[in-house]
Formats: C-alpha cells, sequence, structure tokens
C-alpha cells in the first residue's frame, strides 16, 4: 500500500462518514434516530407508502457511502474492485478480510451481518415499486441502523489506525 493510495482513501472514507451524519441527521429530525420516537412523517404515517419511500431512500442512501468505502478501498488498496452479478456481495464479503502485507480487516464479521442486512434492502429498494415496500422491514432496520452505525465507525476507526501503522511502521 502507498502513503498516497491511503491518504486518499482516508480523505474518502471522511467525506462518506460526514454523508453518513448528514442522512443520520435527516432521520432524527424526523424523531428515527437514534431511536423511533415518531410514529409519522409529515402527514403520512410510518406504515404508509409514502413514508416507505422517503425512509427507504434515506437507508438506500446510507448503504451507498458506505459502499462507496468500500470501492475505495477495494480500488485502491486492494487493487481490484470485482464486477459480475454478485459484486455487491463480494464486495462486503471481501471487506472482512484480511490481506497479509497490504492492509488489515476493515470490517468485522458482526458488521458484515448488520450490512448484509441493508445491502439486501438496498437491492430491494433499487429493484420493487415504493407501494410494495414493507413499513415492518424499514422499522427494523431504522431500530437497527444506531448499532449498525457504531460498529461501522469504530470499525473504520480501527482499520485506519492499523493501516496506518502497517504503513508508516514497516516502510
Amino acid at each position: 500500500m502507498k502513503a498516497e493510495e491511503y491518504l486518499l482513501v482516508k480523505a474518502k472514507i471522511k467525506r462518506e462518514l460526514d454523508n453518513i451524519s448528514i442522512l443520520e441527521s435527516e432521520l432524527h429530525r424526523y424523531g428515527l434516530f437514534p431511536k423511533i420516537t415518531s410514529d409519522s412523517i409529515g402527514k403520512f404515517s410510518l406504515d404508509e407508502p409514502a413514508a416507505c419511500r422517503i425512509i427507504g431512500s434515506i437507508l438506500h442512501d446510507y448503504y451507498v457511502a458506505v459502499e462507496n468505502i468500500f470501492k475505495a478501498i477495494a480500488r485502491r488498496i486492494d487493487g481490484s474492485l470485482l464486477d459480475g452479478e454478485f459484486w455487491h456481495k463480494e464486495l462486503l464479503e471481501q471487506m472482512t478480510l484480511e490481506i497479509t502485507g497490504i492492509r488489515p480487516p476493515v470490517i468485522t464479521s458482526k458488521t458484515f451481518v448488520f450490512l448484509d442486512e441493508l445491502r439486501g434492502f438496498r437491492h430491494v429498494f433499487r429493484h420493487v415499486y415504493g407501494f410494495s415496500l414493507s413499513h415492518e422491514r424499514i422499522i427494523e432496520l431504522l431500530k437497527t441502523l444506531p448499532e449498525v452505525s457504531s460498529l461501522l465507525k469504530k470499525d473504520l476507526d480501527t482499520f485506519m489506525k492499523k493501516a496506518e501503522e502497517m504503513l508508516f511502521n514497516h516502510s
């Protein structure tokens, strides 16, 4: 791993974490993060299709930010960005791996499980009609999002510390 590549990835991680904070703030304004304290968004009850579309869009964007981080790591540090039908899942799995001499794991297996749920939802959100979204599933994801967010941020912080140790102590 070259210092320049790592520093670019670190900057991209920071940008996407800032985007995640914006999304969390948006959910907070709706009374949906870190706890669900509202039963509606504006005039829409949380079980109405319009509310599901709004919340679904935010959850979709959240996973896009996560995936942008992982794509930057795969492209710039790992030197390979996957393709094919299952690349989203494979990219997520790749982030659990330690690549000896290249980088530490990016996320733990626990974080993987939570993010895989969000990845699956993102796929559904992109491929079904909005009126088909399950409000129960969306509420379930909202309830786990604070833990997902905490785990992800902790894992990324650990990853960056270990990557910097590898990079700057073994040059």
